[in-house]
């Protein structure tokens, strides 16, 4: 205990004898030697600590910035979803119109179908619809867009599906009559996959570009008067019988997703 004692009352008396000779300036020379060597150090040790601050603050501030960066993210792809799904709804809505204004226009009964498929033969155009027998489809039924449009006709049914032979595939025949003051009568063929055209036209017969193509209604299953196509141009050689009138699509058979099976 005593040694203790001695050790605080030496420290003490250090600590008077250091504070005494402060004021009475002889240890400015050491003071002024330690603050040289220590400065620098100190420089270091707070430029250390503000640098690391400036890190830790940046590093903050960039994990803010990625987590509102993939915040915005998300938002823009909801809201691509939502505008997707917005116009998706505002597509249908306009095609149920449509497909409304026909059928009371026409007094005709229908099945609305979805195209859900293709062939993968690039020569035929064949495409796969969701009704069949179940939905009163049957064989040689004429198959239109909303607008009223004809694009094929149907070839085979089955109890939940059935394919449709579009008008450009090579094998399709549907009878045609050009609206004009003649009604001329003829054949609307496919041209393999590109186009199709009007055929058995009698060469007396008055026909230019521009006019319309409808269905003539003698196929028993196939309304008259459906829209088909217009005259592009004329092909003649007057050595025979019959001319061929080229024909314009009026929709693309590209993009066809729902169509309206006509049930007479």
């Amino acid at each position: 205990m005593d040694k203790i004692f001695k050790y605080l009352l030496a420290g003490l008396i250090a600590i008077a004898a250091i504070v005494t000779l402060h004021y009475l300036t002889w240890l400015r020379p050491l003071e002024n030697l330690l603050f040289k060597v220590v400065s620098p150090l100190e420089r270091v040790v707070y430029n250390g600590k503000a640098n690391l601050d400036s890190f830790y603050d940046s590093w903050i501030k960039k994990r803010d910035l990625i987590q509102e960066n993939n915040q915005l993210k998300e938002n823009l792809k909801n809201l691509d979803l939502d505008n997707s799904k917005v116009k998706s709804l505002e597509e249908e809505n306009a095609l149920l119109k449509k497909e409304l204004n026909f059928t009371k226009e026409r007094q005709l009964q229908y099945v609305a179908a979805k195209i859900f498929t293709g062939v993968s033969d690039p020569l035929s155009q064949t495409v796969v619809i969701d009704r069949g027998q179940s939905d009163g489809v049957v064989k040689g039924l004429a198959v239109v867009t909303g607008e009223g449009i004809l694009v094929g006709k149907v070839t085979d049914v089955y109890d939940n599906f059935s394919k449709v032979l579009l008008l450009t595939d090579n094998k399709s025949r549907v009878a045609a009559t050009v609206q004009n003051s003649e009604h001329t009568a003829g054949l609307v063929e496919g041209q393999f996959g590109l186009s199709f055209s009007m055929t058995n036209i009698p060469q007396d017969q008055a026909i230019g570009a521009g006019d319309l193509i409808v269905t003539s209604g003698l196929e028993g299953q196939i309304p008259k008067n459906l829209l088909i196509a217009k005259v592009e141009s004329v092909k003649q050689v007057e050595s025979e019988i019959f001319k061929t009138a080229i024909l314009k699509p009026i929709i693309s058979f590209d993009n066809l997703s729902q169509v309206l099976v006509i049930i007479p």
